[in-house]
């Protein structure tokens, strides 16, 4: 595993809800979280088209604690970034970009270290 797969990925608190849940539920809850992110990205993008910060900020939020709830760091610390910090509406437009790509690369590593 890579050093960037570890840091993307909060592997002790997979390991804990692994314990909690068995590989199968913990694997259907990654599933239930691939399922309505495509959902909650076209909301989000909603928002920043017609640049309403609060909805912003509140869809940003909510993508960040689904993705933390299963040790997904990395694109949670970017959807953190989005809800708390300052930024450009262009800074925005950019990162979404990237994130689809990065939510899916970190649930495939994800998936494979079950």
């Amino acid at each position: 595993m890579s050093s960037a797969n570890k840091s993307a990925i909060d592997w002790d608190l997979i390991g804990q809800y692994r314990s909690l849940l068995g590989a199968t539920g913990l694997a259907d809850s990654v599933a239930m979280l691939q399922r309505v992110m495509p959902q909650y990205i076209d909301e989000l993008q909603t928002h920043v088209a017609s640049q309403n910060e609060k909805a912003t900020r509140a869809q940003a939020h909510k993508m960040k604690g689904s993705c933390r709830s299963l040790g997904l760091n990395r694109v949670g610390l970017v959807m953190e970034w989005l809800e708390k910090e300052s930024w450009q509406w262009s800074d925005v437009e950019e990162t979404l970009a990237t994130w689809p790509a990065l939510f899916e690369q970190d649930c495939k590593a994800l998936v494979s270290g079950l």
